[in-house]
């Protein structure tokens, strides 16, 4: 039988905790939102989040590289000001991580 429609999977509704904050009344966060969403979602993603944080503006992501030979990681900087994104390479999941941990 179908479920009743008030009975809610508490492990699916919970959100994760806000990590970065963007204002998507300005022109250019609005684009680096997009563009996030998409770099993460539909069919074929380009990246899987392994954390992410937000310094003066600028969105630093830990990251794992989908679709390739072997998993590939790295540490991911987006800036709304029209610079677009950089990275740098990681070996391992950990090491992506520890970078992200090691900005200030």
């Amino acid at each position: 039988m179908n479920r009743l429609a008030t009975e809610t999977n508490r492990k699916a509704k919970r959100m994760p905790a806000v990590v970065a904050r963007l204002d998507l009344e300005d022109a250019d966060q609005h684009r680096l939102h997009g563009l996030i969403q998409r770099m993460h979602s539909g069919r074929w993603p380009l990246f899987r989040l392994l954390g992410m944080r937000q310094i003066a503006g600028v969105l630093y992501e830990a990251v794992e590289w989908l679709r390739m030979a072997k998993p590939q990681f790295g540490l991911v900087t987006w800036r709304s000001d029209g610079l677009g994104m950089s990275w740098k390479d990681a070996d391992s999941a950990d090491e992506a991580r520890a970078m992200l941990k090691a900005l200030k």
